[in-house]
């Protein structure tokens, strides 16, 4: 596992990566077919962030 302090960076980039997905997932619906086009690609690059994260915090 990462250290203690670059966990807490991790868990902070992590739960702002989570919200701002929510916040896509939220506004998607009310979004115009071109909207809906970039608001994917955005969620798209904000889900492999939280992989990417959820990756790093279980390395050793």
């Amino acid at each position: 596992m990462t250290n203690g302090k670059d966990n807490s960076k991790l868990l902070h980039d992590l739960r702002s990566k989570c919200a701002s997905l929510k916040s896509a997932a939220e506004l998607y619906k009310d979004c115009s077919p071109a909207e809906k086009k970039e608001m994917l690609a955005l969620m798209n690059a904000a889900a492999a962030d939280i992989t990417r994260l959820l990756a790093q915090l279980g390395q050793p």
